[in-house]
């Protein structure tokens, strides 16, 4: 059965991820994205002085040029294989607009992660930030969701997110079907609701936790973005608990009363 449920879990991860993909790609800004990717051709043309004319000028200085060679030794002289916008976001001002910009690029034996922020005024586009990184592999490949080599951490996490929502549909059942003094629908609403979360990144094994929060049903799945990593959140199904522990004693008050 649990075999299963992960496997399940594996196959919603994959549809939500080709679902977002599809949208992500229809919402992008495609202009900029094109501009961009021009752009960052120049890097592998070591064209310093078309990269530095297209930069924000309070961005020039002496060091510059040496940040932009050192950027400039990350990119192979060979063709990409692909080029994938993997972040996206814009905001907008009535003065002006701010593009943050993701893209994963793929050579032979080589992957790259660079982020490019432009600044539109008008119509004149400006880069005002680029940061490049190389990778280990794809992103896809460096978040897919495995079992292989994970921190215990997680498996506690992954078994939690499990376990506490069957254990709070438990806990509405009998919510439903036992008689109570007053307001079953304010013990429905505690009951789904979980306390405290804690979030797993599968990826890294990193902790997160939020004390002022809830969580419906008291777990959730998700990704972020396109291609990061799977988060996984469990909250303390506090609710669920107090009613089983309120449950017994109503349940115990009533056979004394009938009797």
């Amino acid at each position: 059965m649990v075999k299963n449920i992960v496997f399940s879990l594996c196959v919603i991860f994959l549809l939500i991820g080709c679902n977002q993909q599809a949208l992500f790609d229809q919402f992008s800004p495609q202009e900029e994205i094109e501009f961009s990717k021009q752009y960052l051709t120049l890097f592998q043309k070591e064209d310093f002085d078309g990269l530095e004319n297209k930069m924000n000028p309070a961005l020039k200085n002496e060091q510059l040029r040496t940040k932009l060679e050192q950027m400039a030794a990350f990119f192979p002289k060979e063709k990409p294989k692909d080029i994938k916008i993997v972040g996206s976001h814009t905001f907008t001002s009535p003065q002006f607009q701010q593009f943050n910009l993701t893209f994963q690029y793929n050579f032979q034996n080589k992957w790259l992660l660079v982020n490019i922020v432009l600044h539109k005024k008008g119509d004149e586009l400006l880069v005002n930030g680029i940061n490049v990184r190389p990778l280990s592999d794809s992103l896809e490949n460096i978040n897919r969701f495995t079992f292989q080599s994970k921190p215990i951490g997680n498996y506690l996490i992954l078994a939690l997110a499990i376990i506490i929502p069957l254990f709070i549909l438990f806990a509405l059942v009998l919510c439903i079907k036992t008689p109570m003094p007053k307001r079953k629908w304010l013990w429905i609403i505690f009951i789904l609701s979980g306390f405290v979360n804690v979030t797993v990144n599968w990826t890294t094994g990193g902790i997160n936790i939020q004390p002022l929060s809830f969580l419906l049903l008291g777990a959730g799945f998700w990704k972020v973005g396109i291609s990061g990593p799977v988060l996984i959140s469990v909250a303390i199904p506090l609710g669920a608990i107090i009613f089983m522990i309120k449950r017994k004693k109503w349940l115990t008050s009533r056979v004394e009363n009938q009797d």
